[in-house]
């Protein structure tokens, strides 16, 4: 049973959503066990709130996670290629041959465009962008060839006086990750590389598209990484304020229960992040965000939600899996 404070009534019902979304959607996070674990952790620091009333508020916090699991994972990943990859070359073919609309002259050409193109993760290979590679090309039925080593891309070459296009037939790279949020681990990882690549084109004679593709992004971000020299800037779901946990627009707080408030909501989520994650108790970048993949958890997120590994000792419903901050 769920140790939360406040009416019987209320208390049921957070813990009736909870269990709900722990057994059919959190693939098992969330147990009875684990939360009331959790939710002792919160004892009674705020200002004029008692342990009881933080407890009630962050299990109704808790109650409007949203997890995707490996299969919307994997769902969103083909819905990422189907809708801002494939239909967008098709798009293309049919422009630039005069609206020609034969299905058979459609996948001829697009069979070879996508011949010319090379997928890539964001970040070093131990990160999220590059594990979710695989399903992107699995769930995409698409050849391990057009999945190269990024190192592999370029080659020195001593007669072009540096870096030039291994294989002269690329046209364009497509950069894959799972959460966009300020566009900082884009533009620590990636500035370069781009550069790099514009100018090692250059020598080779080619002209290379370079493209951004991601599963989530915060409008900030998109605009961010926009500026960077990518030619296509692409999200399957943009993020809102109605995703942002304390804003005015928050679905927390859209049709709130008797007793739960977003001020005191908001505080128990300060006073206990300022803890565990010291200047980022809101989560890197203020995100506010209440969001976690099968994979892993953006640290744009509330921090009471993942934190693990902090100054003080914290036992979340889920746990990150540390990397650097800003996904």
């Amino acid at each position: 049973m769920l140790e939360v404070g406040g009416a019987d009534e209320d208390e049921a019902s957070v813990r009736r959503r909870i269990k709900t979304l722990s057994e059919l959607l959190w693939e098992g996070h969330g147990t009875a066990p684990d939360v009331n674990r959790w939710l002792r952790l919160f004892t009674g620091k705020t200002v004029d709130h008692s342990a009881a009333v933080e407890q009630l508020h962050a299990a109704h916090l808790l109650s409007h996670f949203t997890y995707f699991g490996l299969r919307e994972v994997r769902e969103l990943l083909t819905a990422m290629y189907r809708d801002l990859f494939r239909y967008e070359m098709i798009q293309r073919i049919r422009a630039d041959s005069g609206g020609n609309s034969d299905a058979g002259f459609l996948q001829t050409e697009y069979a070879a465009q996508l011949e010319r193109t090379r997928f890539l993760g964001v970040g070093n290979p131990s990160e999220s962008g590059t594990h979710l590679l695989y399903y992107f090309r699995q769930d995409n039925g698409l050849d391990p060839s057009l999945f190269p080593e990024p190192y592999s891309i370029l080659i020195e070459s001593a007669q072009h006086g540096g870096s030039r296009i291994a294989d002269d037939s690329i046209d364009r790279l497509v950069f894959v990750d799972d959460i966009l949020g300020t566009g900082a681990q884009a533009v620590q990882h990636n500035v370069d590389f781009i550069d790099r690549v514009r100018e090692a084109a250059g020598r080779s004679g080619q002209e290379i598209e370079i493209w951004y593709l991601t599963l989530f992004a915060r409008p900030g971000g998109l605009a961010r990484v926009r500026a960077l020299g990518f030619d296509r800037v692409e999200t399957v779901h943009e993020l809102n304020l109605s995703q942002v946990a304390f804003s005015e627009e928050s679905h927390v707080y859209s049709n709130s229960p008797p007793g739960i408030a977003r001020d005191i909501g908001r505080a128990v989520a300060e006073r206990y992040g300022a803890d565990i994650a010291p200047g980022n108790s809101f989560g890197y970048g203020e995100g506010q965000l209440m969001l976690g993949l099968h994979h892993n958890v953006p640290d744009h997120t509330l921090p009471i939600f993942w934190m693990a590994d902090g100054v003080v000792n914290w036992e979340p419903v889920f746990r990150r899996y540390r990397k650097e901050l800003g996904d």
